[in-house]
């Protein structure tokens, strides 16, 4: 996302989405001084622009899709300094993007990537995974996977006049299974790519318990008698690049902090695109467009560190505005942060429909900024509601770099 600064209040700020749902552009302004007899807005450009005018100052924006308006637009708050507006969509074009949660195409997915693509570290170059070590990407399936399998196991169809062959302690499946990496298999999920410790190189183990690092997974264990989760860094340059799940033995190289070889040019996903992209898919799963995102393995560092709680208004956004004037896929949030105990007490709670996100505290933070900056772009009185602020969170999209 484009870098915002708090508007100067001797300039116009605009501000316009498209609602793909509803079918309809909102253009919103904020002048630094009540509208009056100097004011004027229009549409031009066959629609595909906005222009207003205010005491000798004139700005002007592309609107997110083409309107099938044209000529001045009513003033209908004289002596506000924020205006709105609402214009249809053009009735012969419906909306090029998808915004179905579930339909999202989600950062770097398997068939995007190339066999036998090295695996680096993206600040160093270090290589973690050599070339032609992978043979094949897999897309590992959604998070309920198992959930739903049992459910299915359990619900099926049986004949009762044949037993069945196998009992439920012998499928393999179940709402604890896990999925193990495989020697030369490249495993893809929403945040990350999964992989054997034995395809992997240059990387180091550490606990948060314990600040000193190892050169594998046994001897980190032996150290820290960790029963979940390892964090992994760069040998060369030390950036935190994944975790090492015990468990299922895998070591899980965080997307954002990578380079790989895809199949066509595209850019590289930030950590944001992936809280995104797992905040959409967390809506598609469940229903629920409220989340608390939680520190992941916190270090000693990271104990004071604030939880993040968003609220998903809307997850198909198209906006421009005097910061960022191409057209751009987001979502809008309410979003605040929250301690820890009252985290643990929303997601817990059985009368909340909150969903908890783990995440690193560094991409977490990362989200924070991104929101807080973004808040900008939005006229002052739209910036918050009661005790949460309005943001926006870019979404990924497969375009060329």
């Amino acid at each position: 996302m484009t870098t915002v600064a708090p508007p100067s209040k001797t300039d116009i700020l605009i501000y316009a989405e498209l609602l793909t749902n509803i079918r309809q552009i909102t253009v919103k302004t904020s002048l630094p001084t009540p509208a009056d007899h100097t004011t004027g807005a229009e549409i031009f450009d066959e629609g595909r622009k906005f222009r207003i005018s205010h005491n000798g100052i004139t700005r002007e924006l592309d609107l997110p899709a083409t309107a099938p308006v044209k000529g001045t637009l009513p003033l209908s708050h004289k002596g506000s300094v924020d205006l709105t507006w609402r214009l249809p969509l053009r009735p012969v074009r419906a909306p090029e993007r998808q915004f179905l949660p579930e339909n999202q195409p989600l950062p770097w997915s398997a068939s995007d990537m190339k066999l036998g693509s090295p695996v680096s570290c993206r600040a160093c170059g270090e290589q973690f995974v050599k070339d032609a070590t992978v043979t094949s990407w897999k897309d590992l399936p959604s998070e309920n996977w198992a959930e739903m399998m049992e459910f299915w196991h359990c619900h099926k169809p049986v004949d009762h006049d044949k037993p069945e062959a196998n009992s439920l302690q012998h499928r393999g499946y179940g709402a604890a299974s896990i999925i193990s990496a495989q020697p030369g298999v490249g495993f893809v999920d929403i945040t990350s790519f999964l992989f054997t410790e034995s395809d992997c190189c240059s990387i180091s183990f550490s606990s948060p318990s314990l600040s000193e690092n190892f050169d594998s997974s046994e001897k980190a264990i032996d150290a820290t008698n960790e029963e979940k989760f390892l964090s992994i860094s760069c040998s060369k340059c030390q950036a935190d690049v994944g975790t090492f799940s015990v468990l299922a033995s895998t070591v899980a190289f965080f997307k954002w902090q990578i380079d790989c070889e895809v199949s066509s040019t595209q850019q590289p996903p930030s950590s944001s695109d992936c809280l995104v992209a797992t905040l959409l898919s967390t809506i598609a799963r469940s229903g629920s467009s409220k989340s608390v995102v939680m520190p992941r393995h916190m270090s000693s560092k990271d104990e004071e560190a604030r939880h993040l709680q968003l609220w998903v208004l809307n997850n198909n956004v198209i906006y421009t505005s005097n910061d960022n004037r191409t057209a751009t896929p987001a979502i809008k949030v309410l979003f605040k942060d929250i301690e820890e105990k009252e985290a643990v007490d929303l997601v817990e709670s059985l009368s909340n429909d909150i969903q908890d996100i783990n995440f690193p505290a560094a991409a977490i933070q990362a989200a924070r900024e991104i929101l807080t900056a973004s808040k900008y772009m939005l006229p002052s009185s739209e910036r918050s509601f009661q005790e949460w602020q309005v943001g926006l969170l870019e979404r990924w999209t497969p375009s060329v770099a």
